[in-house]
């Protein structure tokens, strides 16, 4: 019989399971380990909390969430009744997503490869709204909206080049992502607009960036919504006017691994002023759009796991799960530490408890127990 009395793990101040104990073992007799167990109640929260944080907008505004977070059916036909945009960066996510319910109305389409092949096969579903970044991902563009017949509104992704603090960041200069705003070579902001603009059968629709994931410091947002309107300044000075009828301000919100970071209120905080003149300035009233993945999905699913050995090292014990990072890969990457219930938890004499996964390998170890 296998001993697995352990100590429990310290949650790092977040809330309770949500779910009876029971059930969990009801699950686990059914089903087997590991399982996921999605909470629909806080996947819908999530939601109304980055719209309630950006209410003050005088603007419409609008949620999209970025389905390369989590693309588990369930979550996607949740966030379809709730009416929300959706960031896809695939055919494959669009798939998903038209399986679930959702349309191609509400689909904000960002390649990374902007390849000519993509774009014939999501333009012939449907979609058309798309996000460019590069001089040859419009020309791509121009040749499949042309054999679609399809009208295509396109906005633009720049890469403001602010600092940003974060985990993972997105606008850096020599970054992957994204336009400069000042540069002088084809793949550029400006060229690439005017580009649109004079090419029948395209709609410029506005402007896009992305600045990381977990932005702890939120005057990065600031920075890039300054730099961006200069840029339309200097582009309508240069080029004479055109309209702009959405900002995307990207992803980035948040979620605790152990220690306070800011909310969507506090972001809303800082920018909605910003963005309300910004709109006074150009004259126009674009629809806001903030994307969400992790913020929406990260804290309403917990992974469920047995605990099927226990071996004692010196000072440490270590606990053998039937889960392994490959089912929480950011553990492994990031180091992520992931809060933790041990039931029925129990004394031990033991200083240290640390979670360990069935791989083989060395960098199979939750972070979380390391203690």
């Amino acid at each position: 019989m296998v001993d697995t009395r352990t100590q429990p793990v310290p949650k790092s101040g977040v809330e309770s399971l949500r779910f009876a104990e029971k059930d969990l073992y009801r699950l686990a007799e059914k089903h087997g380990t590991p399982y996921f167990l999605i909470d629909e109640a806080t996947l819908r929260k999530k939601v109304n909390e980055i719209e309630q944080a950006f209410q003050e907008f005088k603007g419409a505004f609008r949620v999209a969430y970025s389905m390369k977070a989590n693309f588990n059916p369930s979550v996607i036909r949740i966030f379809v009744g709730e009416g929300i945009l959706f960031d896809i960066t695939a055919p494959s996510e669009l798939y998903f997503l038209l399986k679930c319910g959702g349309t191609p109305e509400n689909v904000l389409y960002t390649s990374i490869t902007e390849t000519l092949a993509e774009y014939d096969s999501v333009l012939k579903l449907g979609v058309r709204r798309i996000v460019v970044a590069s001089h040859n991902g419009l020309n791509n563009l121009i040749e499949a909206a042309g054999r679609a017949e399809a009208e295509v509104e396109v906005m633009v992704r720049v890469n403001p080049e602010v600092h940003v603090k974060a985990e993972l960041r997105g606008s850096l200069k020599h970054g992957k992502f994204g336009m400069q705003l000042d540069g002088d070579n084809q793949d550029a902001a400006l060229p690439v607009l005017k580009k649109i603009l004079s090419t029948p059968g395209l709609k410029f629709e506005g402007f896009h960036f992305h600045l990381g994931s977990q932005v702890e410091d939120q005057e990065c947002y600031a920075e890039a919504i300054e730099k961006l309107e200069g840029f339309i300044l200097r582009a309508r000075k240069e080029i004479g006017e055109f309209g702009v009828n959405t900002i995307d301000i990207g992803g980035g919100l948040p979620v605790s691994y152990g220690r306070i970071v800011p909310t969507p209120k506090d972001l809303g905080t800082k920018i909605v002023g910003q963005l309300n003149s910004l709109m006074e300035s150009l004259g126009v009233k674009f629809t806001l759009v903030a994307e969400s993945g992790r913020y929406l999905s990260a804290e309403a699913m917990i992974l469920v796991s047995r605990i099927v050995n226990v071996k004692d090292f010196g000072e440490n014990r270590y606990v053998y799960l039937d889960a392994g990072y490959n089912v929480l890969l950011d553990a492994a990457l990031l180091k992520h530490e992931y809060p933790v219930e041990v039931i029925p938890g129990g004394p031990s004499t033991y200083p240290k408890t640390v979670l360990v996964g069935r791989l083989c390998d060395p960098l199979d170890i939750f972070p979380t127990s390391s203690r």
